[in-house]
């Protein structure tokens, strides 16, 4: 930690000095940025600080910094500001996310998702691949019902593990692996083919709308309909590249099969549907409805969202106290906070700067989609051996690629979709700690992190294929010119 953090010093110092050189072209503020901007990645690399305190820390520093060099007449108009790097938590973005967390703690606490997967999974087969398709149907119903991951995986799993041991597969075998991955994948990944299914969706979309300002190139902007329209091909890939791998490659050589009832035994159990989780499927289906109209009627889709909350907050879904404890607060100040730094990036000239360093060298690659699409998802795949953070991945790719894009004809949107379905890995465990805490909640006995890694490659593969094959639709919707 101690060296990481004289490493940063010395950033910063560098930065600094800089500044009082003459003739350049960048601004004495540029290079500050850029000094600070290295220190966070050095930083977030090497984890010797929580990430919001990196990010924040970052910004309080470069005000700072602005504050001491105008009063030694060094810059003569204030750069960084407190509307500048903060203003993304007055922006639609953040409120997006904490509605998202929100919103997954009342549906969650209301029992309904439980119920709506023993009832999906009771429809199916007592067979293997009965099993399978179950779990896939089961997460991708949910995937559009909740915004949280986490929730959907974590409900799903158990059952996961529970089927797996009343058929009597064996732990640690392909059908086991085979089981886990119907759940895993639908449901963790699958979510990201939807506006409401993932925390990760309002997140693309905040850094579509920042860079795209920070740019001057204005990135797409979505509705429920249009994010799964763009999000389609990769996320029908997603499903027959699991079912193949399930059904086919992970397939017992045994016939196995669990008992016919055994889920709607599960359902019996549960009894009829509680008040709560009535006052749910209610407050769900039209919060849906609306997402899914919003394009007709023109509401946005975060103050539904923040609506529904409301409702649920009178009728005591959600209790007052769970929007302090159910939040994760250092993660949106995180997001909100790098979001503000992102949009120096342009104004400052280092967006420039760069692509006119890499432009003559990546040209050959920015120049086809058919080439840049594959080439980020492998360059991706790389780069998150070093860089554990997502976010952190992000801010690297964009800043190397970033300011190619416009000459490109190439939206934001490719660019970070692609980037960021690619750093969901989680070859190495250090890539996704929520892939180690998912393999906790399945108990660790049937699989186990070396099957679970195959799963992994799986979805690399998966994801090169979906993102590829996804220019033809990208080019027709006009995302790629």
């Amino acid at each position: 930690m101690l060296s990481s953090l004289v490493l940063v010093l010395v950033f910063y110092v560098l930065a600094c000095t800089m500044t009082f050189g003459e003739g350049s072209v960048l601004s004495p503020a540029s290079f500050v940025y850029a000094g600070v901007f290295l220190a966070v990645i050095v930083l977030l690399l090497t984890g010797a600080l929580a990430d919001w305190v990196v990010v924040l820390g970052a910004s309080s520093l470069m005000i700072l910094t602005d504050a001491l060099f105008r009063k030694m007449g060094i810059m003569q108009e204030p750069v960084f500001t407190m509307s500048g790097l903060f203003g993304a938590f007055s922006g639609s973005t953040v409120w997006l996310v904490i509605m998202v967390f929100a919103l997954s703690n009342g549906i969650g606490k209301s029992g309904l998702l439980n119920r709506i997967a023993i009832a999906i999974l009771s429809l199916f087969p007592p067979t293997y691949t009965g099993a399978v398709v179950a779990m896939m149907c089961t997460g991708t119903v949910l995937s559009p019902l909740i915004p949280s991951v986490n929730a959907k995986v974590n409900i799903l799993i158990p059952f996961a593990t529970s089927t797996t041991e009343e058929m009597k597969i064996h732990p640690r075998s392909k059908g086991a692996l085979g089981l886990f991955t119907a759940c895993y994948l639908p449901a963790y990944l699958g979510g990201n083919a939807f506006l409401t299914g993932s925390v990760y969706v309002s997140v693309i979309c905040g850094f579509v709308a920042s860079y795209g300002q920070a740019l001057g190139v204005p990135g797409a902007s979505f509705n429920f309909v249009s994010w799964l329209a763009a999000a389609s091909v990769w996320f029908i890939i997603l499903l027959a590249g699991t079912f193949v791998f399930c059904t086919i490659v992970c397939r017992p050589a045994e016939k196995v099969e669990f008992s016919k009832t055994f889920f709607k035994d599960r359902l019996k159990e549960m009894g009829p549907m509680s008040r709560d989780e009535k006052l749910a499927a209610w407050i769900l289906v039209i919060a849906l409805a609306l997402w899914s109209t919003s394009s007709i009627h023109g509401m946005d889709t975060g103050m539904i969202g923040w609506a529904a909350i409301c409702v649920m907050c009178a009728t005591g879904l959600i209790a007052p106290s769970d929007l302090n404890t159910k939040i994760p607060w250092s993660l949106v100040i995180f997001i909100g906070s790098l979001l503000g730094m992102a949009n120096y990036m342009s104004t400052l000239g280092w967006s420039d700067a760069i692509a006119g360093l890499l432009g003559p060298i990546l040209a050959p690659v920015v120049a086809s989609p058919w080439i840049f699409v594959p080439f980020i998802c492998i360059f991706t795949y790389l780069l998150r051996f070093l860089i554990i953070e997502q976010n952190t991945a992000l801010v690297v790719v964009m800043a190397i690629f970033g300011g190619l894009m416009g000459a490109a004809g190439i939206d934001l949107y490719v660019i970070i979709f692609v980037e960021f379905m690619s750093s969901m890995c989680w070859t190495v465990p250090y890539m996704n700690p929520f892939a180690m805490a998912t393999l906790g909640v399945a108990g660790g006995k049937y699989v186990t992190f070396p099957e679970m890694r195959k799963a992994s490659i799986l979805y690399m593969i998966i994801n090169l294929a979906g993102c590829t094959l996804s220019i033809p639709l990208w080019y027709a919707l006009g995302y790629i010119g």
